[in-house]
């Protein structure tokens, strides 16, 4: 009875080991997936704040486009209050909606050309 139990015990300690050889070995494959899975992390986190920076810096790009383009309205209106011809067009689009001729638009100044193609453009529309 004693062998039994001595046999018992060395079969017992035997299994016992294996388990913990067999744990160890998963528990050593798991901290290298653990170490990758944060190498990996630590990539990402690097890409993502270049993305934020790129963002960033695309972003006050937009802005100082944006500002430019305002300036640049800004400079178009005070150019189109300057020149003269532009008030002519406005005054021959205003005769137009009042019923004037290519021949009146002429007289006033434009081309016929201009007067012709104003009148496309502005002029009544028939219905039919």
């Amino acid at each position: 009875m004693g062998d039994l139990f001595a046999l018992t015990i060395i079969v017992v300690t035997v299994i016992l080991v294996v388990a913990l050889l067999v744990l160890a070995k998963k528990q050593s494959k798991m901290q290298q997936q653990l170490s990758e899975s944060q190498c990996h992390v630590e990539q990402l986190m690097d890409e993502l704040k270049a993305i934020y920076a790129g963002a960033a810096g695309q972003g006050n790009h937009i802005a100082r486009i944006e500002e430019q383009l305002g300036q640049l309205s800004d400079r178009q209106e005070q150019l189109d209050e300057q020149d003269p011809s532009n008030q002519g067009y406005s005054d021959a689009i205003e005769l137009i909606q009042s019923g004037a001729s290519t021949d009146e638009l002429v007289r006033h100044g434009l081309r016929r050309e201009e007067a012709d193609l104003l009148m496309r453009m502005h002029g009544v529309k028939s219905l039919g």
